[in-house]
């Protein structure tokens, strides 16, 4: 029998948040205080509450579209499959995240495809403030 990831409850509430808009001090609560984001602009990783929401932020500012699709759990990540849209550049992409004990997001990868329109989604948010994302 499969055993799920802890905490599943937790990720889909960080999920209807972002739904919702993205409010910062709902998505900060869900953080843990040195959270890790590998996101797909960079090749360094965001380390830290304040980081991640900042960069959630720039996102959200300027996304016309974002839609949680699936959400899927193992033994201990979750996945949450995704589209996101600014202006007419689209991505589908996957979020895995590891939680803490507590129920936060300790640890997020974050991939897009195709990488036409990744490549086209960089520029957009450069734009935006990539110092947040890189």
């Amino acid at each position: 029998m499969t055993e799920f990831a802890r905490h599943r409850t937790a990720f889909e509430d960080f999920i209807d948040t972002m739904h919702r808009g993205a409010d910062e001090d709902v998505i900060a609560s869900h953080l843990a205080e040195n959270v890790v984001l590998n996101g797909p602009l960079g090749n360094e990783p965001l380390i830290g509450r304040e980081a991640v929401v900042a960069a959630i932020r720039t996102v959200a500012k300027v996304a016309t579209d974002l839609t949680y699709t699936q959400v899927l759990s193992g033994q201990t990540h979750h996945a949450a499959v995704f589209r996101l849209q600014i202006d007419d550049t689209v991505v589908d992409g996957m979020d895995l995240v590891l939680l803490d004990a507590d129920g936060r997001i300790a640890e997020v990868t974050i991939w897009w495809r195709p990488l036409p329109a990744a490549l086209a989604m960089q520029r957009l948010l450069e734009t935006e403030g990539r110092e947040h994302l890189s």
